[in-house]
């Protein structure tokens, strides 16, 4: 009985799961994941407020149950579709006497018209950890890219989307702080004769790809955007505001 009762109920929660996506919900909490469920509609779909709440906990119960039994999604395959770049984290060094050096991501390639392949499965650890940086601004693309790939109505949005950015930075310090200051161990150890730098940014390197049938070797400029800004003297954290176009402290709540 109860291995029929568990089928019936996973027969209800599979499709149901996928559906509550498209279901408008209301985010909760500061401690939530900096991304989440990127798929989840935001906002909310009724003015009825004890009805908007019963979808909100019904998608609250299928997210538990997703997590739970690890069965959660976390990626769409090749729905709603990539984006016409690809995003690489980069970290600029800036040093007390005005100078500046930016170490590159291992994994961006240095022929970026024919980028070698991959091999699957190497340094993989290493590569997702670097690329969860890259998850909260993989859709709110430079505007100079997005008038390009995207609708009117689309580009429209990138202000609301660049909202959220400098929330996701908070969430993230910690593991980012941890990251910054591992780059600059290995930075340190190939130019030991630079001090401290005064301040370590992680910027977001968006590199143009082809779409399907454009010549391989086409290639456009690539586009730079700040993301954090870390103080190793006073260890002070900031998050680049896109909105406002300037840096503001990220502080303990949103």
């Amino acid at each position: 009985m109860g291995v029929g009762l568990f089928a019936t109920w996973q027969f209800i929660y599979l499709p149901a799961a996928n559906l509550i996506d498209f279901v408008p919900r209301r985010q909760h909490g500061p401690d939530l994941e900096p991304i989440g469920d990127p798929y989840q509609a935001r906002g909310t779909f009724t003015r009825v407020e004890p009805l908007q709440r019963a979808a909100e906990y019904a998608g609250d119960a299928l997210d538990f149950w997703s997590e739970v039994t690890a069965q959660e999604q976390g990626w769409s395959l090749f729905a709603p579709g990539p984006p016409p770049y690809t995003v690489f984290p980069a970290v600029e060094f800036r040093f007390a006497d005005g100078t500046s050096d930016t170490m590159l991501s291992d994994f961006e390639p240095a022929d970026k018209r024919h980028p070698p392949l991959r091999p699957p499965l190497v340094d993989n650890r290493y590569f997702n950890f670097e690329a969860q940086f890259t998850y909260a601004v993989w859709y709110a693309p430079p505007e100079e890219i997005a008038k390009l790939y995207v609708s009117a109505e689309e580009a429209a949005k990138l202000r609301e989307t660049y909202r959220d950015i400098p929330d996701t930075v908070r969430l993230w310090q910690k593991p980012i702080r941890a990251w910054l200051a591992w780059r600059w161990k290995k930075y340190r150890a190939a130019h030991p004769e630079r001090e401290m730098p005064v301040e370590v940014i992680l910027k977001h390197r968006y590199l143009p790809t082809p779409k399907p049938g454009e010549p391989p070797e086409w290639a456009q400029s690539v586009q730079e955007r700040p993301y954090a800004l870390w103080r190793p003297a006073s260890d002070s954290f900031d998050a680049f505001d896109m909105v406002k176009s300037q840096f503001v402290p990220v502080g303990t709540k949103p």
